[in-house]
């Protein structure tokens, strides 16, 4: 197909404006660091929230927890890439939404480990602990991990699914995820509540970024409860905007 030099314009400022948005967040988050960490109010809101929920532990919530937990760890998105492969080889997806996936996987993970670095807050007391930690408290890698991993698993399930109720359900249950994960992570004593919000807006924002810059412009297959979905397709008239080859990829 011949090069269409508006469309490698188009996507090149896209790039950059995603770049400068993720800029922005860093900014943003680093701010919101400072401010967490110095100012009294902040810090005695998260003593009071965790002495709270430490003082409400019993042993089947710590294990349920600790279970739970790993829905925010690295081999959560392991797992979720892996699911979205395998929906790519059987043609449920296309390749362009793994890319967008890693691609909000690699803003989130840089993001979130730059600012860890660069604030260097302190976890809750060592005693407090349930589970091993490492590194800076904020924001949390977990949260943020949690809002990748849902948020994915929402929207896949919502292109797949074939009713309003089953896609609603969907949402529900990935929002329960993403709140639960976070709980998870003050309940085993390993960061403070301003460290999960933290890390849930970071990745939320940062898929919010993406999915408007680009998502829009992903081919997706048809909707299975809509029979003129191919019909739609094949009129020239499909129900979602299609990203040229040049601009998504040699790949489409």
């Amino acid at each position: 197909m011949a090069s269409n030099p508006l469309a490698h314009r188009a996507f090149a400022c896209r790039i950059l404006i995603l770049v400068v948005t993720w800029i922005g967040l860093v900014g943003v988050l680093l701010g919101a660091g400072e401010l967490v960490t110095h100012w009294s109010v902040i810090e005695q809101f998260d003593r009071h929230i965790t002495s709270w929920v430490v003082a409400h532990r019993s042993h089947p919530l710590d294990a349920t927890m600790k279970v739970i937990t790993w829905c925010g760890s690295w081999v959560a998105v392991a797992v979720t890439g892996g699911l979205l492969l395998v929906l790519v080889a059987v043609h449920k997806l296309p390749l362009a939404a793994v890319i967008l996936a890693v691609t909000g996987w690699l803003g989130e993970v840089t993001s979130v480990n730059l600012v860890k670095l660069l604030v260097d807050r302190q976890r809750p007391p060592e005693a407090l602990w349930l589970v091993s930690a490492h590194g800076g408290s904020f924001p949390s890698g977990h949260a943020a991990n949690a809002m990748l991993v849902f948020a994915t698993l929402a929207v896949v399930w919502c292109i797949l699914s074939v009713s309003r109720p089953a896609r609603i359900t969907g949402v529900v249950v990935s929002v329960l995820g993403v709140l639960t994960v976070g709980f998870s992570r003050v309940e085993l004593g390993v960061h403070w509540m301003t460290d999960v919000i933290a890390g849930c807006l970071v990745a939320a924002a940062w898929l919010v970024g993406i999915g408007l810059l680009f998502a829009y412009r992903v081919p997706l297959p048809p909707s299975p409860s809509s029979p003129s979905g191919s019909a739609a397709e094949r009129s020239g008239h499909p129900d979602v905007l299609v990203a040229s080859s040049e601009a998504v990829g040699p790949e489409h």
